[in-house]
């Protein structure tokens, strides 16, 4: 397997889409089930990763994202993280990629960034996490979908602590499809109202403060996105990395900022939503008014992003090997262009 840092600011490279989609697609619920299906399914896990290969990803990202104590405590697997990574990898291994990515997601534990015993216990969480992958085949970390400043400093310090390996890091920016639970909608004067369901029980009396923006519940603040590129930076990320449902402008303008505010490589990731093809028409969206993601608008988001620097690209959220696919065909041979 060729050394990932080789490649940095050289060629253009697609990572794999997270397999839920398809999963959902046969009735799995991967939020659920994802370390079960490593352990004792491994073929349903392999032959997804593997179609994203068929598809043209270079780099195909392990599923361990639940790997911290603290998200595999909720599925009582929280003594099984070296036996999980180990499988995951060697799933991930067994298609052949060009690289291989292990996946840390956020470890959802509360955090007071003013005490360290918080901090600790997070930075903790983390190196417990990579230490479950010594041992096995990877060329990098991922450490992604961080929606917090203080809990992305807390995974690169805790990854450091143990591993020299490269970290593609990535925190999540804009606006993220709300939760299923979630109703959202607009007043006359245009802001959002959101209302939470009460199993049958009806809250009577309004909340004392305004709720927070679509934007602020599930993804960092887009103005911090500055900050978030220095942390990375300074605390030895090899990649910075963001995720976004927002239009392709916005994508473009947080790339822009990226590869302005580092010479280091910058991956895109592009959140499809369930719905995205059967609201847009295909082949008839000028860029402009690319505020969903299909595969033929991917492949115009993918031109774009390249134009402005991005070197990896990725399409998650409701994505499939199409989207994929669009992505490796649109850069396929291409050289990173850096202004």
């Amino acid at each position: 397997m060729p050394d990932i840092q080789l490649r940095f600011q050289k060629d253009m490279l697609v990572l794999s889409s997270p397999v839920d989609a398809m999963l959902a697609r046969q009735g799995v619920d991967a939020a659920r089930d994802r370390q079960y299906l490593n352990l004792m399914e491994p073929d349903s896990i392999r032959d997804e990763l593997q179609l994203e290969v068929m598809a043209g990803a270079q780099c195909v990202v392990a599923t361990t994202e639940d790997i911290t104590q603290a998200r595999l405590a909720h599925v009582r697997m929280d003594a099984d993280a070296p036996r999980l990574a180990a499988a995951a990898l060697a799933i991930a291994n067994e298609v052949k990629p060009q690289h291989v990515l292990a996946e840390v997601g956020p470890c959802g534990l509360p955090l007071d960034d003013s005490s360290k015993a918080s901090l600790n216990e997070n930075r903790k969480q983390y190196a417990d996490a990579a230490r479950a992958f010594e041992g096995g085949t990877f060329d990098a970390f991922f450490l992604n979908g961080f929606t917090k400043l203080a809990d992305l400093k807390c995974a690169l310090m805790g990854v450091a602590q143990v591993s020299d390996k490269p970290v593609f890091a990535s925190v999540a920016l804009g606006c993220e499809p709300l939760p299923a639970a979630v109703e959202v909608a607009r007043d006359e004067a245009g802001e959002l109202d959101i209302a939470f369901p009460f199993d049958g029980y009806e809250a009577l009396d309004a909340p004392a403060a305004p709720p927070l923006p679509a934007s602020r519940l599930s993804c960092l603040d887009p103005r911090e996105w500055p900050a978030a590129i220095d942390a990375m930076v300074d605390l030895g990320a090899s990649v910075i990395g963001f995720e976004t449902a927002d239009p392709i402008a916005q994508a473009l303008e947080f790339a822009r900022v990226a590869a302005e505010r580092t010479d280091l490589p910058v991956l895109a990731q592009l959140c499809v939503k369930p719905d995205a093809e059967e609201s847009m028409a295909k082949n008839l969206t000028p860029l402009a008014d690319i505020d969903e993601y299909t595969p033929d608008t991917m492949a115009t988001a993918a031109v774009k992003l390249f134009g402005a620097g991005v070197q990896f690209l990725r399409a998650t959220g409701a994505a499939t090997p199409a989207y994929t696919g669009a992505l490796a065909a649109t850069v396929a041979g291409l050289d990173v262009h850096r202004d």
